[in-house]
């Protein structure tokens, strides 16, 4: 499904139909080329899509392939001329690859990885504020807990309260990374 049409208020709508269909609520799935041809509308927007295109490409490269992202904040807002976006707010639910699977190992990756997991250097360095969910921790209510507090974070603006979508990107998607970045290129 490609980027829903923006609200009067430059916001993604929660929903497109009928909110009890899954395909027409947020967040909404999209391809990471149809996401990237969507915002890649100004210089700084280009800026933080390289960013998170190279925050992918670190993940994928510790072998983190499964998952998704939600995507959310001012950046997938179309309000440019009150404030263009500083950043792309970035959830990450994923599950562990099987060489990271035991605890000392992931502990390890985390330490080793500030690049992928040091909250403040990835978003001054790629722009993107990214929080991780850890599908591999075998605690359901932990899941639903986490999936709760981000998407009620997500789903409405911060001072007015106004209800909206965000996006969602699959992980693992390597071939659709290459066209995404060959589209911030063109």
């Amino acid at each position: 499904m490609p980027v829903p049409a923006f609200t009067l208020d430059g916001i993604l709508p929660p929903f497109t139909g009928d909110p009890t269909d899954d395909t027409t609520m947020s967040p909404f799935k999209v391809t990471v080329p149809e996401f990237v041809a969507s915002f890649a509308l100004t210089p700084e927007r280009v800026q933080i899509l390289e960013g998170l295109l190279e925050f992918r490409r670190r993940i994928h490269g510790l072998g983190i392939m499964r998952g998704i992202q939600w995507i959310d904040g001012s950046f997938v807002e179309m309000n440019d001329s009150v404030r263009a976006p500083r950043d792309a707010d970035v959830v990450t639910f994923f599950f562990r690859p099987s060489t990271l699977a035991e605890r000392p190992a992931w502990e390890a990756a985390i330490a080793a990885h500030p690049e992928i997991f040091n909250h403040g250097q990835v978003k001054a360095e790629l722009k993107c504020d990214g929080y991780w969910v850890d599908l591999s921790v075998p605690k359901p209510l932990y899941h639903v807990d986490q999936t709760r507090y981000w998407f009620g974070l997500f789903s409405h603006r911060r001072l007015s309260q106004q209800w909206k979508g965000m996006l969602q990107l699959p992980l693992g998607s390597l071939a659709e990374d290459l066209e995404a970045a060959k589209l911030l290129r063109s």
